[in-house]
């Protein structure tokens, strides 16, 4: 079972980032952690198994014990006391960072695959300047930029709600291009709160998928 390194810049002795295909991850999934998942997850039991093996493998590279990934009832995922943590998958791949609870504070990253976001989503995913600043790309650029800017918000999402356990919706943050890697997030009309200050890191995966992270510190 290979998996990829993925934001090696950011990766440290307590955090551990890495992707997969989905169909290459394998493991044996623990009976309570199916049990938690069965009856508030969608998934098919092969995605949810298979997802779980790759933290299980970003874990052990932590020297973490093997501990059942449980599901609230909200949905997010209930990490064990001595880490943090953030997945997500599409149809193919999947990803998945791991942390130390003295490395982290608090973990977002998601996965998409490029040219999902379609123009006519885009009056309720993203802003006037967001859908300005689309306006000015070439055609080339624009699926792999909407496809980005939409994933940075999910990767804000996941980070700053176990913190906040707020909802967020995509109107509510705008998301600012700062390099060819990072990118910035803050709230349009109000003033920025601390889980606004860290970056959003982005990768290209392969020629049709992207991947975003925000790590907010101890």
């Amino acid at each position: 079972m290979v998996i990829h390194s993925l934001f090696p810049d950011l990766a440290t002795a307590g955090l551990a980032i890495g992707w997969a295909p989905l169909e290459d991850l394998q493991g044996t999934l623990d009976p309570d952690e199916w049990d938690g998942h069965c009856q508030r997850s969608t998934l098919p039991p092969t995605r949810i198994h298979r997802r779980s093996a790759l933290v299980k493998v970003l874990a052990d590279t932590l020297e973490l014990s093997a501990q059942p990934l449980r599901r609230a009832s909200d949905r997010s995922p209930l990490w064990p006391a001595d880490r943090r943590g953030s997945l997500s998958h599409c149809t193919a791949l999947c990803a998945a960072a791991v942390g130390r609870h003295d490395a982290v504070q608090s973990i977002g990253i998601d996965i998409e695959k490029i040219g999902r976001i379609e123009p006519k989503l885009w009056p309720t995913l993203f802003s006037e300047n967001e859908r300005a600043y689309f306006d000015s790309l070439n055609p080339e650029r624009l699926a792999a930029e909407t496809t980005v800017f939409f994933s940075a918000k999910e990767a804000f999402y996941k980070c700053q709600y176990p913190l906040t356990q707020s909802w967020v919706g995509f109107q509510d943050v705008e998301v600012t291009r700062i390099d060819d890697c990072t990118l910035g997030i803050a709230p349009p009309n109000l003033p920025p709160q601390p889980c606004h200050g860290p970056s959003i890191h982005t990768a290209r995966l392969d020629d049709t998928h992207v991947a975003t992270i925000m790590l907010m510190p101890i």
